[in-house]
């Protein structure tokens, strides 16, 4: 049987691990990264260490491509993982878009971005025989070198799925080589309703600890940071009821006691935000498609959400701020 052909574009920490994964798994896997990594991973290869397991990629497993100069090989294959974050996806499809119109390009396209409002955009760019496959994951990777990643927390497989109804072959083929690797993976009929409850998630936990410095666990577990999270998650339960009929959770206070609370306690007190990490290295973050998304949503069906704009208007100050340092 031919090898899955699989290009990961996004060389930080989540492009590198489920790079590592499916190149284990025995698929052929380009990684697209930028040029400041491209000797290191060429040379040294990439190691996976933390609650997965260790694991070392030697040099040559994985063909280690130029992102911004990408050969047209790694352009055509099964199917593209987008491993960027969200506000990047449109312009990096593009590319992908454009090598379809002679004859190339991927067959299906998975999305491994935090919030909600990537899938619509990468629908917009690509051709509409490409799949688009959106996904949930609660794995915390964190880059701690050049060539290291380090898996902080696992809670479950990455759940794939279609908010398009395409058709999933190309994804079931990526889920056999997937079987073989250390990150799992299964396919997810009602991926929207996982999407969704990822996303609150996110909104409550991601911006919160970006602004105080906290880990998920430390935000939980503190009175004053755990009203904010149930009043984050009161404002997305009314605006996702009203918008996408998500039923899921009756209040804030429910979520975060039922939900909440008896996630992130045992599975992933330690771990500390992407948006946290982002903040800290001076890169822009997902809050526009997350705190944002809520208040976008919100004003479309007239809910006023005073809270998520509130982190959304500081996380944003955060940013402007190292920038400008």
């Amino acid at each position: 049987m031919k090898a899955l052909q699989l290009t990961v574009i996004g060389g930080g920490s989540v492009g590198m691990g489920v790079a590592a994964s499916f190149a284990i798994g025995g698929a052929q896997v380009t990684l697209l990264v930028r040029a400041a990594s491209m000797e290191v991973l060429r040379t040294q290869g990439i190691r996976v260490t933390g609650v997965l397991g260790n694991h070392t990629i030697p040099p040559g497993l994985i063909y280690i491509d130029d992102a911004d100069a990408a050969d047209s090989s790694s352009l055509d294959c099964d199917v593209l993982v987008v491993a960027t974050k969200a506000y990047q996806v449109a312009d990096v499809l593009r590319s992908f878009a454009d090598a379809h119109s002679i004859g190339s390009g991927p067959r299906s396209v998975l999305l491994l971005q935090n919030g909600w409002g990537s899938a619509d955009e990468a629908r917009a760019v690509m051709p509409a025989n490409v799949g688009i496959f959106s996904s949930t994951m609660v794995t915390g990777f964190e880059r701690r070198e050049l060539n290291l990643v380090n898996v902080n927390v696992h809670a479950g497989p990455v759940r794939i799925g279609s908010l398009f109804g395409d058709n999933p072959e190309t994804i079931h083929a990526l889920l056999t080589a997937a079987e073989g690797g250390f990150l799992p993976m299964v396919f997810e009929p009602n991926i929207e309703n996982a999407v969704l409850t990822k996303f609150l998630l996110n909104n409550c936990l991601n911006g919160t600890g970006a602004l105080i410095g906290s880990s998920y666990g430390e935000l939980v577990e503190d009175p004053q940071s755990r009203c904010v999270l149930i009043r984050l998650a009161d404002e997305a339960i009314r605006v996702l009821r009203a918008t996408r009929e998500y039923k899921t959770f009756d209040s804030g206070l429910h979520y975060v006691e039922s939900t909440l609370i008896p996630i992130v306690v045992p599975k992933a007190r330690a771990h500390r935000s992407s948006m946290l990490q982002d903040i800290e290295a001076g890169r822009k973050t997902e809050i526009d498609y997350l705190n944002g998304a809520v208040l976008k949503m919100g004003r479309s069906c007239g809910i006023d959400t005073p809270i998520n704009e509130t982190v959304l208007s500081l996380v944003q100050a955060l940013e402007r701020r190292a920038r400008i340092a």
